[in-house]
């Protein structure tokens, strides 16, 4: 009985032991696969941190470089086995390493993220500039960079930076020759045009007195006499458009006073306030045009499109304290219907009181709302 016994506990021994060699075999196979897994995730991984389209780093809080990619390795033109341990500003001939320390110094004083943008070479070299992205671990002990070329990018920016600069220069020029012309018009206006119109009155005049005894000749003359006072409204009208007077002879201010008198005289449906401040009469030719066209334009299009009965001009000269330049500060803004700024229209009013602030280096602002009118505000630096 016993060694009956003993046979089937011998017989179950051998059959957990078959099972436990089985669960091994499977447990061991499973383990295999796991590790196939974490070594092709491990390399993908490592493919995708060395070949990243920008450079991936770590450096000390002393700068030097414990870690690199191959892409920054590239961007930094040597080898990274020769970059580990090294400074990372020793890797540059220009780069300014007071600044780059404080950017350092930075990222790890701040709980997120910094970002800079570095010289590092002569504009000439195609490695020129770079953008570092930064962030310090959570112990402070290392931090993460990443690194782009933003070389050609900064080429592309002080290019369009020249070619604004151009556009502006053309601009003022093209505003200083559209002034000479008006100017020499206005003069041609005045004293070719005006003259004939005085000769022609005057001899009106002569008939007049003389045809008293014909009703026919008597109404030819007054007739004439009618007509070249109008002719000579329209051309002091003319006049005052294409040259002001008084912004020549008595400067900004006055000038402004008449343009808003002639223009409450036409435009009586609307009450127009001028606000001024500040030493405006010492202003020289080019922004005391500027300013007029600007209030001129502007009212041009208050009275065609804002449908207001109500409109204010405020014009300021300010000094800002610890800097070399004054401010112009205009404001125009009415009560009218409004518009929405998103909307692309066809008319060059704005487009070229925009044209005319951008030429001196200004800024300007619209707001408005649907029928609760518009505010254009424009801020010109004035070098002193």
């Amino acid at each position: 009985m016993n060694q009956r016994n003993d046979q089937r506990s011998n017989r179950y021994r051998r059959l957990d032991d078959h099972e436990v060699r089985n669960r091994m075999e499977l447990l061991s196979d499973q383990l295999q696969i796991q590790q196939l897994e974490l070594e092709e995730s491990r390399n993908r991984y490592a493919d995708l941190y060395d070949h990243a389209p920008v450079g991936y780093l770590t450096v000390d809080q002393t700068g030097n470089i414990l870690s690199i990619n191959l892409t920054g390795a590239a961007l930094l033109r040597k080898a990274r086995p020769f970059l580990i341990g090294k400074s990372f500003t020793s890797c540059f001939l220009d780069i300014d390493h007071q600044t780059f320390h404080h950017y350092l110094q930075e990222v790890f004083n701040s709980p997120g993220n910094a970002t800079i943008d570095l010289k590092i070479g002569d504009t000439q070299d195609p490695l020129s500039f770079i953008r570092l992205e930064s962030t310090a671990t959570h112990d402070k002990n290392m931090c993460r960079m990443m690194m782009s070329d933003i070389s050609q990018l900064r080429k592309m920016i002080n290019l369009n930076r020249d070619l604004l600069n151009e556009n502006r220069q053309l601009m003022k020029g093209l505003f200083r020759v559209q002034e000479k012309e008006r100017r020499i018009l206005a003069r041609e206006l005045h004293d070719e045009l005006g003259q004939w119109l005085t000769a022609i009155r005057a001899e009106s005049e002569v008939i007049f007195n003389y045809a008293e005894q014909d009703s026919a000749i008597y109404t030819s003359a007054q007739t004439i006499k009618g007509c070249t006072e109008k002719m000579h409204q329209v051309i002091r009208t003319m006049l005052h458009r294409l040259r002001p007077p008084l912004l020549d002879t008595l400067g900004l201010p006055d000038a402004l006073s008449e343009l808003k008198k002639q223009w409450c005289s036409r435009h009586s449906q609307v009450t127009l306030e001028l606000k001024l401040a500040g030493k405006l009469a010492t202003l020289d030719e080019q922004y005391n045009i500027t300013i007029f066209r600007l209030i001129q334009e502007g009212l041009n299009n208050i009275y065609k499109h804002s449908e207001a009965t109500w409109t204010q001009i405020s014009l300021s000269r300010e000094t800002i304290e610890n800097s070399a330049d004054d401010f112009l500060l205009l404001k125009i803004e009415d009560n009218g219907k409004g518009y929405d700024t998103n909307q692309q229209f066809t008319g060059l009013g704005l487009v070229g009181m925009r044209e005319r602030v951008i030429a001196l280096d200004g800024r300007m602002t619209v707001r408005s709302t649907l029928n609760e009118g518009t505010e254009i505000s424009i801020r010109l630096p004035i070098k002193i």
